[in-house]
């Protein structure tokens, strides 16, 4: 194309000719195009995902009515405080960077919540299941973004929100202030934060440096979040859409965000004989291996009762119904469950240390059922763990399990401690006693929570000297706590503590906590 352009000035006259090659679209312009085109209506779809639907709005509603019976339900309660529960609380008067077995967040916490209550059982719990009800929530977030490339993103959204949220170990965890309660917090978050977009995992060092900060958050409430870094390295081996380069900055900028979070614990730790680290390889127990089977066996039974009967067998079945998201999934709740799994042949594994694996497998389980037309295995999974937690909070609310009752009594743990007090309060009024040495740390850390404002000392004797727990290293006795003292202990005989002279047996407390079952403890009083 020629354009021409004509100045004059006077009779001065400029030409000026411009030769214009046409724009032609060639095949690689089309197919820039094409994408951007594609990506723009993706992105339209899934903003469309999040739009709320009456059924989403129920299904909140659902929850903010579960979240207010299980609040209700730790307010009236008659169940006593456990005795982790109660050494949390002792952690959360004498504030921290690091204590002899556990991270410090949940001491915490539970300052937090007992400065703004009171004194009271409700005021140690009540965080538990605000936190349950978060991190459902934060899954739910998790599905739709998960699956917003599928019409069924608000379906699976919902049943992973019903499914977190009903799972057993949740109305047990909403029920009693743990630390796998504020771990499991961070943790979702900081999976929502990595999930694969779609079909392509786009990586981002800051992203996951950010990501890093988060899990530090979840290694101080539990260190079994460390789990996240394993799992996270497996997710960056077998992505295979950015460079080797990217993925390994991506892991280090993980692993140094987590590790500046966590390192004032580790410092307290390394200032403290690295009394935690020592903790967990004895809780660990490996030095004497069993090999068992069994145990192996009675792991994955209790699993059942921890993620729920239909829902494990669908996190199996889900496992073979491979879909484009499956490989994040399992890569997030696999390794978790077969490292527990050896440790429990090795020798023993609680039912709750793999808890970590189900944030991904309740996202797995969530995503499988939701490709179903019809909801009948949703419903019933469910319905199945609806009923376990309606029979969970009742037993919170009454105080014991009825009919259910097994001949071991599980709550025996959580009665009874509240008469001990009372009968104890009356040997110290008595003999005006100052200091008190309990057999044990559960019996001091229950101690320590009913004598709050007390002026007694509350200590136990640590006889070889090598600190074993919370108390022995920080409320041992020694010679400079004032007499008069009570000892109390199981044992009908006076203890051998060096230094104290004995005036013979002053009390008892007998009080049954079970069936078949009562808590004895004779009281010696003494002076040094």
């Amino acid at each position: 194309m020629k354009i021409k352009i004509i100045f004059k000035k006077g009779n001065t006259k400029i030409n000026f000719i411009f030769f214009i090659k046409p724009f032609e679209v060639n095949t690689k312009t089309k197919i820039m195009v094409n994408r951007f085109q594609t990506n723009l209506m993706q992105r339209s779809k899934v903003h469309s995902s999040y739009d709320w639907t009456n059924a989403d709005i129920f299904t909140l509603i659902a929850l903010i009515c579960l979240l207010t019976v299980r609040l209700f339900a730790i307010y009236v309660t008659p169940l006593e405080l456990g005795v982790d529960e109660a050494q949390y609380w002792v952690w959360s008067q004498d504030l921290s960077l690091g204590y002899y077995s556990k991270p410090p967040l949940i001491a915490w916490i539970i300052w937090i919540t007992h400065a703004v209550i009171g004194h009271s059982s409700f005021g140690v719990r009540i965080f538990a299941p605000i936190i349950h009800f978060l991190i459902t929530l934060t899954l739910w977030k998790c599905a739709c973004r998960l699956y917003g490339d599928s019409t069924r993103a608000p379906r699976i959204g919902r049943i992973t929100a019903l499914l977190w949220a009903l799972m057993p170990a949740v109305s047990l965890g909403s029920s009693v202030m743990s630390t796998d309660t504020p771990m499991l917090l961070f943790w979702c978050l900081a999976l929502y934060l990595i999930l694969p977009l779609n079909s392509v995992t786009y990586l981002s060092a800051r992203n996951y440096l950010l990501t890093g900060f988060i899990i530090g958050f979840a290694l101080l409430s539990k260190y079994a979040a460390g789990y996240f870094l394993i799992c996270a390295g497996l997710w960056l081996m077998s992505a295979h859409v950015s460079s080797y380069s990217n993925r390994f900055l991506c892991f280090v900028t993980l692993t140094i965000g987590s590790i500046i979070i966590l390192s004032p614990n580790l410092i307290w730790n390394f200032y403290n004989g690295l009394v935690t680290i020592i903790h967990l390889s004895e809780n660990a127990n490996i030095s004497q291996p069993s090999y068992s089977f069994s145990e192996l066996k009675k792991f994955w039974e209790a699993q059942f009762f921890v993620f729920g009967p239909l829902s494990l067998v669908f996190f199996f079945v889900g496992m073979f119904k491979w879909e484009k998201h499956s490989l994040f999934l399992l890569c997030f709740s696999l390794p978790i469950l077969l490292i527990i799994s050896i440790q429990a042949y090795i020798k023993e594994a609680n039912a709750n240390w793999a808890v970590a694996a189900y944030p991904a497998a309740t996202l797995l389980v969530a995503g499988w059922l939701g490709n179903f037309s019809k909801q009948t295995l949703s419903a019933i999974t469910i319905f199945v763990n609806s009923v376990i937690s309606i029979t969970v909070i009742s037993i919170v609310i009454t105080g014991h399990l009825g009919k259910l009752t097994p001949e071991s009594d599980p709550l025996r743990r959580v009665r009874g401690w509240h008469a001990l007090s009372t009968d104890l309060g009356m040997q110290i009024d008595l003999n005006k006693a100052r200091t008190i040495i309990a057999d044990r740390r559960a019996t001091a850390a229950i101690l320590k929570w009913y004598f709050y404002n007390e002026p007694v000392n509350i200590t136990v004797y640590d006889d070889d000297k090598k600190p074993g727990n919370h108390f022995e290293l920080k409320f041992s006795y020694n010679s400079e706590f004032p007499s008069p003292i009570i000892a109390i202990t199981t044992e009908q005989i006076e203890p051998s503590i060096a230094g104290i002279e004995w005036n013979g047996l002053m009390g008892t407390s007998n009080h049954q906590i079970a069936r078949d079952e009562y808590r004895n403890y004779y009281f010696y009083l003494g002076s040094n």
